[in-house]
């Protein structure tokens, strides 16, 4: 594992928003994939994917209805456990992957 990882993670992300119409976030995503390593790993660390009110890890997929939002959850959580594992975290990431993999084996 390593920052090859998180890109793979972060392009599934990418992905997957797209394909439900989260354009915007998509579009963060890919900038933040085709700048140099230092903009990714700040992309990977920011308060736009991992913080609060209006970010990707909070807001991505929840007028989608609920199936589409835990399959962004999912994804999100894994890149989360990935970054963790490497060290490469915002304050709030392991809040959230903790939400979220709740969440998944709650069902909700």
């Amino acid at each position: 594992m390593g920052a090859q990882s998180l890109k793979q993670q972060l392009e599934m992300l990418e992905r997957l928003l797209a394909q439900h119409g989260e354009s915007g976030p998509a579009q963060r995503i890919r900038t933040a994939l085709d700048g140099s390593n230092q903009d990714l790993q700040a992309f990977l660390t920011s308060n736009e994917l991992w913080g609060g009110a209006g970010s990707i890890a909070d807001q991505a997929g929840v007028d989608k209805g609920r199936d589409v939002r835990s399959s962004i959850e999912a994804a999100l959580a894994k890149l989360g456990r990935d970054q963790i594992s490497q060290g490469v975290v915002n304050v709030r990431t392991d809040m959230w992957v903790d939400a979220f993999s709740k969440w998944q084996r709650e069902g909700i």
